[in-house]
């Protein structure tokens, strides 16, 4: 279903022989200051505008809390997500509230937060990339300023998209996953950007135990560091991803080929237009499901996922959460089906795969 693949051992080496030497291990070492600067590089924002975190649960949740969301009020975000980003909610001391996203771009919108503000205490937003989609940043940077609401972009696919294109990275922080299942994975790990470099270094101390500089906890923290052995793998995946950022490509152009020589199928919102992800899914048509057509797969051979089940708010400790009516996200919840996409598979391998999907929407008598 999804094969990750990480740097080898052989290139790993040079920089645990570093480690060796250095006999420092965690606590922001060199590699991880190394590593850090590099992902500044990559998205074109300075190093003090980004920090690293052991995963980015914990990201988001450090992100919540440098931003002040009041304890026990509301956060408001998609019910088509991924559980850790209420989790991470609740980790932070609030409550998830869902709402519903756009059809057309499986996002949020600002209006409809409005809506919720407007009735009940919102004390922040999570805004979710929907698997490494790009979005507009900045309108939820000008609707935090608006409103004084904290927003904080659970990106967590987003490693090829949230580049900042014009120089000018949004105030609201962006938290990227570097999890194995990421094209661009260490094995667990995070990082948060941001256009604030003072919110940046609040970030960094509550994922220090709220140190910043002295051994005086000035924040109620937790330990949220990156290791250095993560850092190494970080920093050999850089020496390499150019040639990865290629052949993620290369797998895209086969999955899109595929998809829209089947009209019956949509891809997910974006895919194929300029940036890389992990997940390769298909919306099927309104008269079938993805469990009836994860099940004809199966028998197939061909495994299938529904990466955000049938949305955050039907995971059953979230089931008694606030939510809006969310027609929306329960369609996507029933149609949208992860296919297998991983490096090592071929055009043909692909081709394989559709195949069998033809197969299964024929036998469900879809035309």
């Amino acid at each position: 279903m999804l094969r990750p693949l990480l740097p080898t051992a052989d290139e790993l080496l040079p920089y645990l022989r570093e480690i060796d030497a250095t006999r420092w291990y965690t606590n922001y070492g060199p590699l991880v200051r190394m590593f850090e600067a590099r992902l500044g590089d990559h998205f074109g924002v300075e190093s003090t505008n980004l920090t690293t975190a052991s995963n980015a649960t914990l990201a988001i949740a450090q992100s919540l809390r440098a931003l002040g969301a009041p304890a026990g009020s509301l956060c408001v975000m998609p019910a088509w997500t991924f559980v850790a980003t209420a989790a991470a909610a609740v980790w932070a001391g609030l409550e998830p509230f869902f709402i519903d996203v756009e059809p057309g771009t499986w996002l949020i919108s600002p209006e409809d937060v409005r809506k919720v503000a407007a009735e009940r205490h919102v004390g922040a937003v999570v805004v979710v990339s929907a698997f490494g989609a790009p979005l507009d940043t900045h309108g939820w940077d000008s609707f935090s300023q608006e409103t004084s609401i904290p927003v904080v972009i659970d990106a967590a696919a987003g490693f090829d998209s949230f580049r900042v294109g014009d120089g000018r990275q949004a105030a609201v922080p962006v938290v990227i996953s570097l999890h194995a299942t990421k094209v661009f994975g260490v094995g667990e790990g995070a990082v948060v950007l941001t256009g604030d470099a003072t919110l940046a270094k609040a970030i960094r101390s509550f994922g220090n135990f709220g140190f910043d500089g002295s051994r005086d906890a000035s924040l109620q923290g937790i330990n949220a560091k990156m290791p250095e052995f993560a850092a190494a793998t970080g920093l050999a995946q850089f020496d390499r991803w150019g040639d990865t950022r290629e052949r993620w490509a290369e797998l895209t152009s086969a999955f899109v080929d595929e998809a829209r020589a089947r009209p019956q199928l949509r891809l997910a919102p974006g895919f194929g237009e300029g940036w890389v992800s992990s997940f390769g899914l298909v919306e099927l048509p309104l008269s079938v499901t993805a469990n009836a057509a994860a099940r004809l797969l199966a028998s197939r051979g061909v495994e299938s996922r529904k990466w955000w089940g049938e949305g955050c708010h039907r995971q059953t400790a979230y089931r008694d959460c606030g939510r809006t009516l969310l027609p929306n996200t329960e369609r996507l919840g029933d149609q949208v089906l992860g296919l297998p996409f991983w490096l090592g598979l071929r055009r043909q391998d692909m081709r394989l795969v559709f195949q069998a999907l033809d197969d299964a929407l024929s036998e469900l008598k879809v035309a």
